[in-house]
């Protein structure tokens, strides 16, 4: 076998070794027999529906943004580029409170007499999926226009062209394969959406994933569950088989096109940059001001750290194994997906970006029916899940800086008698160093807020993490703890990203 299959085959490994115990012990044909039925269909039927909507409109209210980005860079567009750390960094559990806050009946509109009251809709559903993945659109759609070579577009004006046929018959054309790739991986995060769901859409807009999760902390029937997550994984194959087929187009040329906008379109965008970043302002604010009684309020975020309420809730028991969990698993991540990315070939690509899309449900059932079985800690499966789940992540960050390295610099020291292991220290780690800090950064704050498979695998009670800790305070109405530990969350993420930013630009300042 070739060796540089060996990596992959085993990361396969990993994510087949929880499906065998599950297969062994509860698949049965009837499994599909007790799950085609009326409430199936259903479920199917909402799950397809909320996707292809969230992802329709998502794309719809980023194509004027993407323009903005497309022929300004100032301060607007540097901070529409940013807002793409909501669907990858940003709290799940932190959004649906920061939603509920908005527009809920005691919510800020409903206090400002805007009926907005939209909780437990497909309304709902929909809108909270507009805000995690629309910026997707944005960052794919705005890159990919801004890759446009300058002459394409002057010999469309030449012909005559105004700017809107430029923009839908010359421009949208060249950058089709981009807006499938971001349209195909938004279905996918829709698809398989998991907190929105569950705290927005209610028992009544269950999808797939919450299905599984949901079966199992209800009736803990893995057979039915299994079934469930059987056909989510059929479908979410074929979307990223589609998704790996997909070659963004790259273009060659003068890549800067610094150009006058429209007062309607920089209007339009400054509009769409209020509706992402109010909830993401609400998030943090709401650690200190009372948006119920409408007034300054601390005493929920005292409370969090007060002995007392640590008896009830472990919120610093939580905070500190989140922290924990992080730390280790985006570590193992980063060196496993390294040793993968030093041993690539197209069968890795084949491999390792197809489990991007794999239900993190299906996996935590895999794991928790292994504690079942074997007694292994939680903490230690919890691990192995988030290493697991962030590798296709890691492995599309670092895979430009790694398999892209110069290597004739390592030749140049092999030439020079250096062995890889001298050549590894001395030459590569230092100048990719930066950039595997700041993935490691962003890996590390997106396992700290990770919350279905840590929902999943029902750990409160035995290894408490943060996310979790945070939507149990709020579904027992402790509202101003959980909206004080969610702001908490949300700085700690923004601070890893600015920091994971800071030093990946500082990096690219020094080449």
């Amino acid at each position: 076998m070739n060796k540089k299959k060996i990596i992959p085959i085993i990361y396969i490994a990993l994510w087949v070794t929880p499906f065998i115990f599950l297969f062994r012990d509860f698949f049965e044909l009837n499994s599909f027999t007790l799950i085609m039925d009326s409430r199936l269909s259903r479920i199917l039927g909402v799950t397809f529906l909320q996707s292809i909507l969230s992802t329709l409109i998502s794309l719809a209210i980023a194509i004027i943004p993407s323009y903005y980005i497309y022929k300004k860079k100032n301060l607007i567009s540097n901070i529409l580029e940013g807002s793409i750390f909501i669907p990858f960094f940003f709290p799940p559990v932190s959004m649906v409170l920061a939603f509920s806050l908005l527009y809920s009946n005691a919510g800020l509109f409903s206090k400002l007499g805007i009926d907005l009251n939209i909780l437990y809709t497909m309304k709902a559903i929909v809108l909270a999926h507009v805000f995690y993945n629309s910026p997707i659109f944005v960052k794919y759609i705005g890159e990919a226009l801004r890759k446009i070579p300058n002459g394409v577009v002057e010999a469309s004006k030449i012909d005559g062209a105004s700017k809107v046929r430029t923009f839908f018959s010359i421009e949208v054309p060249m950058i089709m394969p981009s807006i499938m790739k971001a349209f195909f991986l938004v279905f996918s995060y829709s698809f398989m959406s998991f907190a929105v769901v569950l705290n927005l859409g209610g028992i009544k807009y269950s999808t797939l994933e919450v299905a599984i999760a949901n079966t199992l902390r209800g009736s803990f029937d893995f057979s039915k569950a299994l079934g469930y997550a059987l056909i989510q994984f059929a479908i979410l194959f074929v979307l990223n088989y589609v998704i790996s087929k997909i070659d963004i187009l790259s273009f060659e040329g003068d890549i800067s096109h610094p150009k006058k906008v429209s007062k309607f379109v920089t209007g339009t965008s400054i509009i769409y940059l209020i509706f992402e970043f109010s909830i993401v302002f609400v998030g943090v604010f709401s650690a200190f001001f009372n948006f119920f009684d409408m007034k300054f309020d601390i005493s929920g975020f005292l409370n969090l750290f007060s002995k007392e309420f640590n008896n009830k809730y472990p919120i610093v028991e939580s905070i500190f194994n989140s922290l924990f969990v992080a730390l280790i698993a985006a570590t193992l991540s980063i060196v496993f997906t390294y040793i993968i990315l030093k041993n690539y070939t197209k069968f890795t690509d084949r491999v390792i970006l197809p489990f991007l899309g794999i239900s993190s449900a299906f996996l935590a059932m895999g794991l928790l029916y292994i504690n079942i079985l074997y007694g292994i800690p939680f903490v230690i499966l919890l691990i192995i899940g988030f290493m697991m789940i962030t590798i296709p992540i890691t492995y599309s960050f670092l895979f430009q800086h790694v398999v892209g390295f110069n290597k004739s610099l390592l030749e140049a020291a092999s030439i020079d008698g250096a062995n890889r292991w001298q050549s590894f220290w001395n030459i590569e780690l230092p100048l990719i160093l930066p950039s595997m800090i700041s993935v490691f950064l962003q890996i590390f704050a997106i396992i700290y807020g990770e919350f279905t498979i840590t929902y999943t695998m029902q750990v409160r009670d035995f290894f408490p993490l943060v996310s979790v800790v945070n939507y149990s305070l709020s579904a027992n109405r402790q509202y101003l703890e959980a909206n004080a530990l969610s702001a908490f969350n949300i700085a700690i993420i923004i601070i890893i990203f600015v920091l994971s930013n800071r030093i990946k630009n500082r990096f690219y300042k020094t080449l």
